[in-house]
């Protein structure tokens, strides 16, 4: 709902003209069946269309493109406009969800006569007259299903290595042999990556399978690459301190290997340092977006 409100406000003005220009084309003297008739035919993207009378007291029926609804008329339909704005012989509204059809929509009020013509058009298919969003139902099925199985097969990997951590844990207690490192360490790996896992399928479920509700702005979301790094830095940090006890205790001529990973690692430390540096001051700067509910 956001993206179509987004895609709407960078477009207005051209969506607007378009509308108005075409209007302006039409006699709109008297509202009657042909009338109705060429509206529809003319705007696709119209769904619900009524006349007030010059106090915004609706004064015919609501008339969709199939069936008329007699119970609308007599209500008052001024809190629908700005009255200073009306004085043009025109007003068009923010986009907002029409109690009428339970779908986001824009209202267009235009002047005729004695009175005004309110007409909804539905801004999903007004967008998509202008090409400014994807048309192709079937291929946004179909990529949203590819995400769902992706996702959905990163949240099962994630939970299946966090199981198999605590499987091979399980495995040394049961085991006659005595603990050592290994027995500590390799499960919390097991259990880090198991996480970064599955937080890299959760959020590929929030951003493209579930309904975009909670999307604020087309910007880059960090916070997924955040939780993965630090997952695997974490993990990577576990093993070159698992590796240091090894060569300790067994053989100290392997030390160099360990120094260069550690060595590293704190050069991939210091990137994501700068890269948090940059994502802090990128959350700063004011984003020049402006969504309207």
């Amino acid at each position: 709902m956001q993206d179509l409100v987004r895609s709407y406000n960078a477009n207005a003005p051209l969506i607007q003209k378009f509308i108005l220009t075409t209007l302006g084309n039409v006699s709109l003297k008297t509202l009657n069946v042909q009338l109705v008739e060429r509206l529809y035919k003319t705007f696709p993207s119209l769904e619900l269309l009524y006349k007030c009378d010059a106090g915004f007291v609706q004064n015919s029926p609501n008339i969709y493109i199939n069936r008329e609804e007699q119970h609308h008329i007599g209500v008052d339909r001024s809190y629908l406009i700005d009255e200073i704005a009306i004085e043009k012989g025109y007003y068009i509204s923010d986009p907002y969800i029409s109690t009428a059809t339970r779908y986001l929509c824009i209202t267009v009020v235009y002047a005729v006569g004695d009175g005004y013509l309110f007409l909804d058009f539905r801004l999903r298919k007004l967008l998509e007259r202008f090409d400014l969003i994807e048309k192709n139902n079937l291929f946004k099925y179909m990529n949203r299903s590819s995400y769902a199985i992706i996702g959905g097969g990163l949240l099962f990997f994630g939970v299946f290595v966090v199981l198999y951590g605590f499987y091979t844990f399980a495995g040394y207690l049961v085991a006659e042999e005595p603990l050592n490192i290994d027995a500590v360490f390799k499960p919390i790996i097991a259990l880090t990556l198991g996480l970064s896992v599955y937080d890299l399928g959760k959020t590929i479920f929030e951003q493209e399978v579930l309904p975009r509700t909670q999307h604020v702005s087309d910007t880059f979301n960090a916070k997924t690459l955040l939780n993965f790094s630090v997952s695997i830095i974490i993990a990577l940090l576990i093993e070159a301190l698992l590796v240091v006890f090894k060569i300790s205790i067994h053989n100290y001529k392997d030390l160099p290997y360990a120094s260069t990973l550690i060595a590293a690692l704190a050069f991939l430390l210091l990137v994501f340092a700068v890269f948090i540096y940059l994502v802090r001051k990128s959350e700063k700067e004011p984003l020049d977006i402006r969504v309207d509910d």
